[in-house]
């Protein structure tokens, strides 16, 4: 029979290799002596690439930016650093010393985080302070207006925005946001600057489909003085000089005529504006987000859009599913905007159950300014306390079911699932598509042979945000 301390022994490799985190152990000259499978999996670096080389060697061939090792060893004390991997990706180090019993350093243990999931955590604690101030405000506010509506964000696909928000934030990279109209842009665009450093500084916002083309250049550029007659002698700050130092974002950037795209394309490669009129550059120091409703991919075939800017802009893109691709959010939005505006309007109405359900099998085709649109106007003119299903048909059309192209397996995401979770997909999607075309659970339930409970329930679980 094997002592404990031999069993420990023989199994430590499997040990190591059961944690769900990266682990790497060197010793206390920066040779790596082991690393377990989660190590290799986050890194992308084989066991027998890294099994004895020096910690130090490895960041001088660019494997890595930085390693604890040393630090370790010379303080003997814990540290905490982040590291970027060759492929870009950010990682939380911890590493702590391990001592002999003279007190002396002799193996250093590394945990390795991935960055991504701790930004998630972040941002599903920061949406919730937000809904609690919010509530806060609805009870203390004395009848004033909410200062903003608080996000909502149940859904996966949108936990996973919002995390991808946090990240860029941390960043001045330029971000295109795509999405159809009344997805969230403008939503998503205010965000990224609030969690950036640039928060405090202006955020300006340019809708490009909105301003007259022969205007473009000056509202964007400005005019030196004597430029015009008529105009401020001065000369005028254009809309990019006026956002130094903060962000700039451009709403519809589809829409920008081509020699406005020449002018913006040089504002992204040197950071600076001349002004109409002017020959002197100014330089400016802004942060672009763009926005567009396009497949700007296929405007650069049809030759209405810049290949070299388009590939600018593409940095970091956020694309945004539409709403009917996120049902989770529909109902927790459509309560957050009844709540907002009762309160503004000083009315007491809530939903009944028929008119969620109708709401969950709805298309929206307008996403969720659609949504926020339907409730306010059922809000004002509901003249009792439930909005009911049929309250909401006044606006709100028949439902239409989406049509999706080809087979059930092409719109599934199987990539990295489980067989359970793929049937459960299924499962969704089947029943989804069921409200879409009747729009009651009752039918459904019947269709599919079983309680009403049942889809009750599960519909409840994808509104949870499992969906």
């Amino acid at each position: 029979m094997l002592m404990p301390t031999n069993l420990l022994k023989d199994h430590i490799e499997d040990l190591l290799d059961s944690f769900g985190e990266a682990i790497a152990i060197s010793d206390n000259n920066g040779i790596m002596l082991h690393v377990n499978k989660k190590h290799e999996e986050l890194t992308g670096i084989l066991h027998k690439d890294i099994m004895g080389k020096s910690a130090l060697e490895l960041v001088e061939r660019g494997v890595f930016d930085v390693v604890l090792n040393p630090e370790v060893v010379r303080t003997g004390q814990p540290a905490t650093r982040m590291q970027k991997t060759a492929d870009g990706r950010k990682l939380i180090l911890e590493g702590n010393p391990i001592l002999d019993r003279y007190g002396q350093v002799v193996l250093v243990i590394t945990f390795i985080r991935d960055i991504t999931k701790i930004a998630e955590l972040k941002e599903q604690m920061s949406s919730q302070k937000e809904l609690l101030d919010a509530f806060r405000k609805l009870q203390h506010s004395g009848g004033k207006d909410l200062e903003k509506f608080p996000r909502v964000i149940s859904s996966r696909a949108m936990k996973k925005l919002y995390a991808q928000v946090s990240m860029l934030g941390d960043t001045d990279v330029t971000v295109l946001v795509q999405g159809e109209t009344g997805a969230g842009k403008d939503v998503f665009a205010r965000r990224l600057h609030e969690v950036s450093e640039r928060s405090s500084r202006p955020f300006i916002k340019t809708d490009c489909s909105s301003i007259p083309e022969n205007l473009m250049e000056t509202e964007l550029f400005g005019y030196a003085p004597g430029t015009f007659s008529g105009a401020n002698k001065q000369g005028k700050m254009g809309l990019i000089e006026a956002a130094s130092g903060g962000t700039l974002f451009l709403d519809e950037i589809g829409e920008l005529p081509l020699a406005m795209q020449a002018k913006l394309l040089r504002v992204l490669q040197d950071r600076e504006v001349v002004r109409v009129g002017s020959t002197t550059p100014r330089k400016v120091d802004v942060r672009v987000v763009a926005a567009t409703n396009k497949d700007l991919e296929q405007e650069v075939a049809k030759g209405k859009f810049r290949s070299d800017l388009y590939y600018r802009l593409k940095v970091a893109v956020i694309t945004i599913p539409p709403l009917r691709k996120r049902r989770a959010d529909i109902l927790p939005l459509a309560r957050g905007f009844l709540g907002y505006y009762a309160h503004k309007y000083q009315r007491d109405v809530a939903l009944s159950h028929d008119a969620e359900e109708a709401l969950l099998a709805y298309h929206w085709p307008g996403n969720v300014r659609e949504l926020e649109n339907l409730i306010l106007g059922c809000m004002i003119t509901c003249e009792k306390k439930v909005i009911s299903a049929r309250d909401l048909s006044i606006a709100l059309p028949s439902p239409e079911p989406e049509r999706h192209e080809g087979v059930l397996l092409d719109s599934l995401d199987v990539e990295g699932k489980t067989l359970r979770e793929i049937l459960e997909q299924v499962e969704q999607m089947v029943i989804m598509d069921g409200m879409a075309k009747t729009g009651n659970m009752s039918a459904v339930a019947r269709t599919l042979g079983v309680d009403r409970s049942t889809i009750f329930r599960k519909m409840k679980r994808y509104e949870g945000g499992t969906a």
